[in-house]
């Protein structure tokens, strides 16, 4: 399943930093080049895109451990010390996390009850665009509740690795 779920996330990742690319592009040229394809949603649009796809490569960062941290300290120490922390981590990263995705959420709702929209003659509806947060947040939650069942089931003090029996 995480194979598939590894796959999912960087293909809507590059699919939406293509299509905001793209869009922006597009705006690029309509500015300078073809003053007749400028659009004036073009910018904001853009901005939407590309937080979604930020914001979703989080989770996938949080699989390949590939978050920045200060991490010299703890790799000094000793297997079984480096697991205690990275347990806390998890366990702290799951809790901020959660909380992320139940405020996102909220934020979401709230936004949506409201009717917010854009000030823009686009007029996009901002609910789509605060919902990243619940749902990327909630990803990250799964992410390191797995990280940290493995770090607690599956970690090999041997070679300081996590032996999920998952495919990577």
């Amino acid at each position: 399943m995480l194979k598939w779920w590894d796959r999912a996330e960087r293909w809507l990742i590059g699919a939406l930093g293509g299509l905001g690319l793209a869009i922006y592009l597009v705006q690029i040229a309509g500015r300078y080049l073809i003053p007749g394809i400028d659009t004036a949603w073009g910018e904001e649009l853009t901005v939407y895109i590309m937080i979604w796809g930020t914001m979703l490569s989080a989770s996938l960062l949080v699989r390949e451990d590939g978050h920045v941290r200060a991490d010299l300290f703890l790799r000094m120490l000793p297997a079984a010390r480096q697991r205690w922390i990275e347990l806390v981590n998890c366990v702290i990263a799951v809790a901020f996390c959660a909380g992320l995705t139940w405020f996102g959420a909220y934020l979401s709702w709230d936004s949506f009850d409201l009717g917010e929209r854009s000030n823009t003659s686009l007029g996009f509806p901002l609910w789509i665009y605060y919902a990243c947060l619940p749902a990327c947040a909630g990803l990250m939650t799964l992410r390191y509740a797995i990280r940290l069942y493995d770090f607690a089931f599956r970690f090999d003090p041997a070679s300081m690795e996590v032996h999920s029996g998952r495919e990577s």
